[in-house]
This record gives structure tokens, sequence and C-alpha cells, in this order.
């Protein structure tokens, strides 16, 4: 009888979180504009109130809707949030899959870096130029450089103005170093990955795309390398 019941449960909220989203297609609603109260929507929508709440709670877990406690619920722009939690949270049991997420981080630069090339400008090399001057800084004191290499990754690609490509960047960012496994996410070696970097940008001034995705490649292959190490 539970398990019938609890079937049941997840069947309504199902339907109710399929009824929510037809009801913000229908509508054309865009990010930012504000649903029903609970109540009304439960009611559109021919859904009792507690599958109504519990929808929502699913869609906003999901990234679909926001609910601002006092205020109401609203559509939320487009976003990536679970894929980030479903990725964290699955390496907490495969721990063999971030050499993989890495892979896939070094496909998407690569194949991108050829149209960063072509339109990236003097003002973008000169604020990318000034994420190094902190990072130096920072290895001389023995500090975390992590922040600095994701905003060099997020200045570079940022010229595309593609803010999905730009999300995907960070999730790998934010999951790699959630990962639990120091040996991986500790730099050992701070002024090989700022080398690595540099070369990089040397590359993109020059407008090689041959040569950018060669040390695209190199920097990706010393994390794969300490991937490994940890692995073994």
């Amino acid at each position: 009888m539970l398990a019938t019941k609890s079937v049941r449960g997840q069947t309504l909220n199902k339907l109710a979180q399929d009824r929510v989203k037809d009801y913000i297609i229908s509508k054309h609603l865009k990010p930012g504009d504000p649903l029903p109260p609970e109540a009304q929507l439960a009611s559109d929508l021919g859904i009792s109130r507690g599958p109504m709440r519990e929808a929502l709670r699913s869609l906003e877990s999901l990234g679909i809707v926001e609910v601002r406690h006092g205020t109401g619920v609203f559509v939320r722009e487009f976003n990536f949030d679970s894929m980030l939690d479903l990725l964290s949270y699955g390496l907490v049991f495969d721990q063999n899959r971030i050499g993989e997420i890495s892979k896939i981080r070094k496909w998407l630069e690569t194949a991108a870096i050829g149209e960063v090339i072509e339109r990236i400008t003097a003002q973008d090399i000169a604020r990318i130029e000034a994420v190094f001057d902190r990072w130096e800084q920072k290895i001389a004191a023995h500090a975390s450089t992590a922040e600095e290499d994701r905003e060099f990754h997020r200045l570079l690609y940022s010229v595309l103005q593609n803010q999905s490509l730009i999300a995907l960047i960070d999730i790998f960012w934010v999951v790699y170093h959630n990962v639990t496994i120091r040996e991986i996410t500790t730099d050992h070696h701070p002024t090989t990955t700022i080398q690595d970097h540099r070369n990089i940008l040397a590359a993109v001034k020059k407008r090689d795309g041959a040569r950018a995705r060669k040390c695209i490649e190199q920097h990706f292959r010393n994390l794969e390398e300490r991937i490994a190490r940890a692995r073994r």
C-alpha cells in the first residue's frame, strides 16, 4: 500500500510539473515573469495544492522557476544548475569520470579557440594579461590560484558572447574543484600552470590557431597526468 501511494505521489508530481511548464510556454512567460499565486495556479491547472507545492519545489531544484518567499514564484532564465548538481553528486560515487569530464572540457575549448582568435581584441587581451599579475602575486604568497585560473578561461571565451559555453566551462570547473581527492585538485606546480596559460595567450596574440590548440592540449595533459597519478 505504501509503495502504491509513493508511485501515485510521483505521478502527480510529474503531472503537476508538466502542467506548470506547459503554462509557462503557452503564456509566453519570460525570465523574471511571475506565475500566479500557488492557490490560483493549482486551481487553473486542475491540481490540488499539495502536489502543486511539491511540483514547484521540484521545478525550483531543476532551475526552471525561482521561489521568492513572501513574493511569489518567478520564471528563471536558462541555466545548467541541475546538470551541476547531478555531476557533483555523481562524482562522489564514480570518480573515474573526472578524467572524462576533463576531456570534454578540453574538446570544448580547443574547438572554440579558433573563433576566439578571430574575435579577440587588444582590450580583451589586456584584461586577460591583468589576471597574470594577480596570479604571480598569489604564487609568491603560496596562496591558491584557482580563481585566477577560472577567470582566465572565462575572459578568454567570453569574447564569443556565448553564455551557454561560459556556463558549461564554469560547470566543469566547479565540479572539478568539488572533487574530494586533494591530489587532483591541489596544484603542486603553479609556475608550470601559469606558463601553460601564458603560452595559450601568446598563441592567441599571434593569431596562430594550431599553436593555441596545442598549448591548450598541453595544459590539459598536465591535468590528466595529475588525475592518472591520483587514480594509481
